[in-house]
């Protein structure tokens, strides 16, 4: 009898173990057997993961972009993903631009480590476009113009990563040469769906207003995002007063998750966890996420890489250290330009008197680009009675909910088309969403059209407005803030606050 309940008791214990280990190797509630993976990356069904990396950028200001772009290569690579399975696009005129004090190398953080080193970089220069962005993901190899023609070749069983840093604004991500719109990323996405380009797809978002590209996502196409804001807010870049003479080295969100990516053991963590400790850390913006939430519930491995692997960039600074400054976004060029004249203590040096120059230029441009947004709305509104005076004002109160996509996506194309390059005045994309109200509030993107052709027929305003030969005396006013001005008020003298 004994002997019968001994062994009785060793079935239990085995049956035990045995399912202990099932559950260890199969994960997470809804993430199924079927998707395991083994060590070599791959999964039991023959699945691969793929991702992409895009920072949408060029120019020296904008160095955190490809330095964060380039860390998240090295850290999907070192946690296994064949080299073969990552697109990366990025301008790459950073780490041998001339004003670079350290020439072929990009950092992440403060003196870490060389992020640019034994980066392979497809598509560069004038190939960093929207439309091969979309060609790429699709898997369109016809449709791509530059680069070295790679495209996703990932399948129905595969898992997708796609990491996309730079500037952005309501309903629209922005690219050194053009615009994508929350209409275009939409379709693409389903395009995606529809060809059977993943299994799932995890897609990580830094960029101001980032939430207003996945505000629509369904939830029913096995997709998950993470933005590093909301729909109405800017992101931040980091590090940005760091002692090595570099502009913002990372953006807060990005280098949230890549610090956590490099020190976390990935297998164990799962894709919520990762979204919680980055949404602490990002206490500049409200990090979000879309879509299929359930995804959320799987490893983070599934996505950047099951290898365990070193740290590449250590833990991450303290809070309280004298590095975790964080600038917004659109105000980077400009406080950079600002600590620069206030290390200067010459103040009758010529170098002085350059960043006093440069400055007063950002001002200017900034008053003109917000005159402009106000040009556009009286126009569209010439009326001048209380009402049509309060209509006006709402267009710049309030960032209404993109609902009318066609219109958006025409509008905000004719304007960097005929109105201002968004890329050469990244600022620009600050007053988008007042194009966005317009067309919420008329809905008729040909009218909207067609004010901008009347109002800037063969010119830009770079072409017209934005004389930097003439900078009025008040911008060139010292100290931090930014040009303000009501144009509806009886005073429309502009100060610097």
């Amino acid at each position: 009898m004994f002997l019968r309940a001994a062994i009785l008791l060793l079935i239990i214990c085995v049956a035990a173990v045995h399912a202990s280990h099932h559950r260890t190797l199969h994960g997470r509630k809804k993430l199924a057997p079927e998707i395991i993976k083994t060590h070599s990356g791959l999964y039991d069904d023959g699945g691969e993961l793929y991702a992409v990396l895009v920072a949408g950028s060029n120019g020296w200001y904008n160095y955190r972009h490809q330095a964060d772009v380039a860390h998240a290569y090295h850290i999907l690579i070192e946690h296994g993903i064949p080299k073969n399975n990552i697109i990366t696009m990025m301008f790459d005129d950073i780490a041998k631009n001339k004003q670079n004090p350290y020439p072929g190398k990009l950092y992440n953080k403060p003196h870490g480590e060389d992020v640019y080193k034994n980066i392979t970089i497809d598509y560069d220069g004038d190939s960093v476009t929207p439309d091969n962005f979309e060609a790429i993901l699709t898997g369109d190899k016809a449709k791509v113009k530059g680069g070295n023609g790679r495209v996703l070749k990932s399948g129905p069983n595969d898992h997708v990563f796609v990491y996309f840093t730079d500037h952005g604004a309501t309903g629209l991500i922005a690219f050194p040469d053009g615009i994508m719109s929350v209409q275009t990323l939409q379709k693409t996405l389903q395009t995606m769906n529809s060809k059977k380009k993943y299994g799932k797809l995890v897609f990580y978002l830094e960029a101001c207003e980032s939430g207003s590209m996945f505000e629509q996502l369904k939830d029913d196409m096995n997709i998950y995002a993470i933005t590093a804001a909301n729909a109405k807010e800017s992101s931040w870049g980091t590090y940005c007063e760091n002692d090595m003479k570099l502009p913002c080295l990372g953006d807060l969100f990005s280098v949230a998750w890549m610090e956590d990516s490099d020190t976390e053991d990935l297998n164990s963590e799962t894709l919520e966890k990762q979204y919680e400790l980055v949404k602490a850390r990002t206490n500049k913006s409200h990090v979000l996420h879309f879509g299929d939430l359930s995804i959320a519930e799987e490893p983070v491995s599934d996505f950047q890489g099951a290898k365990k692997t070193y740290v590449l960039t250590g833990r991450p600074l303290e809070s309280n250290s004298r590095y975790n400054v964080h600038w917004d976004s659109r105000d980077v060029e400009l406080n950079y330009l600002l600590r620069q004249l206030e290390l200067t203590k010459d103040e009758n040096s010529a170098e002085h008197q350059k960043l006093r120059q440069k400055i007063g230029a950002i001002k200017h441009m900034r008053f003109s680009v917000k005159g402009l947004y106000h040009e556009v709305v009286e126009a569209i509104f010439p009326q001048n009675d209380d009402a049509t005076r309060h209509l006006k004002k709402a267009m710049f109160r309030k960032k209404r909910t993109i609902t009318q996509l066609s219109c958006h996506h025409d509008v905000v194309h004719a304007f960097d088309d005929t109105c201002i390059d968004f890329n050469t005045y990244d600022y620009a994309m600050k007053y988008v969403y007042v194009l966005a109200n317009l067309c919420e509030e008329i809905r008729d993107a040909d009218r909207i059209i067609d004010v901008l052709d009347e109002m800037y027929t063969g010119s830009r305003l770079v072409d017209m407005a934005l004389n930097l030969t003439q900078i009025p005396t008040v911008f060139l006013i010292e100290g931090e803030g930014s040009v303000y001005v009501d144009v509806y008020a009886p005073d429309v003298t502009p100060s610097v606050r």
